[in-house]
């Protein structure tokens, strides 16, 4: 009786297990369909970052899919993408100072990127989710900058 209790109970923590793996894998990168055309949406990101107090790009953006092209990688599903790095330097400055392993997670990486049929995205860490995961000073900025990132996306998604 009891090991068929602890097999059922190690069943349902594997399943459980399993299930948020999955979830998390599909899920952990959000990708809205911007309003606009590459271009456009690059330079519309440009503009609205900057804007919000406090935001901006830490690092210069990366052409990548034109530094993949240079060294003769070629992609079949898409025509153009382009990579930058956002942060807000207060909320960078809360997390590392709490505990700077997170570093390795800074700056935020954002891609645009255009697809062979025209269509142009945006894909970035799902910070909502995410923040879910985390408690003190990660969960609380990882909360706060949710928000934020929800007020970029609204002037870009379709």
């Amino acid at each position: 009786m009891a090991l068929c209790i602890v097999a059922s109970v190690l069943i349902t923590a594997i399943v459980v297990g399993w299930i948020f793996v999955v979830i998390l894998r599909e899920k952990m990168i959000a990708t809205v369909k911007s309003r606009y055309n590459f271009e456009e949406t690059c330079k519309k990101l440009e503009e609205i970052v900057p804007k919000a107090e406090g935001w901006g790009f830490p690092i210069d953006s990366w052409e990548f899919y034109q530094s993949q092209i240079k060294k003769n990688l070629n992609y079949d599903n898409i025509k153009n993408c382009k990579i930058y790095f956002v942060c807000k330097a207060k909320y960078a400055n809360k997390v590392v100072n709490d505990d700077p392993k997170w570093s390795g997670i800074m700056p935020c990486s954002w891609s645009i990127y255009e697809m062979k049929n025209g269509d142009t995205y945006v894909a970035k860490m799902n910070v909502p989710l995410l923040s879910k995961m985390f408690t003190g000073v990660l969960g609380s900025v990882m909360r706060n900058v949710a928000k934020e990132e929800e007020e970029f996306m609204k002037e870009i998604a379709e």
